[in-house]
């Protein structure tokens, strides 16, 4: 008997987790973007992003896809699914790319994309022998 009231309250448990879990995010399209860090030597100013994009209009009707800095990747959409967008880009400076809300110009989402820069250092053994023969 007790064992049977474990598994049922556990049962119940899990479901209303589950039901809360489902609730949660709603208002919120999926946004997805990678890389989010672009690694580069510090010898070199320029860090080129292979970006991929990928998000859901889910709640909204419309929403803009935007890079700061450069309006010729901004452009807006209206179909449903997975929406998946690429782009190659050339930067010094961070940059953010948003999903933007056009009816009240609403930032929805946002993700930074950020430069890293790296020294390389020279961890060879220099031995003082020669391998002459």
């Amino acid at each position: 008997m007790i064992n049977r009231l474990s598994w049922s309250l556990l049962f119940l448990c899990l479901c209303f987790s589950a039901n809360l879990l489902a609730d949660e995010s709603t208002d919120q399209p999926f946004f997805k973007v990678s890389p989010i860090v672009c690694v580069t030597d510090t010898k070199q100013k320029v860090c080129e992003f292979n970006i991929q994009v990928h998000f859901r209009l889910a709640p909204f009707k419309e929403l803009c896809l935007e890079v700061t800095q450069r309006p010729q990747y901004t452009q807006c959409y209206t179909q449903n699914g997975l929406i998946i967008e690429k782009f190659i880009i050339k930067t010094e400076h961070p940059l953010t790319v948003k999903l933007i809300n056009p009816i009240n110009n609403e930032v929805v989402q946002q993700q930074l994309l950020s430069i890293a820069n790296y020294e390389a250092k020279d961890y060879r053994i220099k031995r003082r022998f020669g391998w002459s023969l």
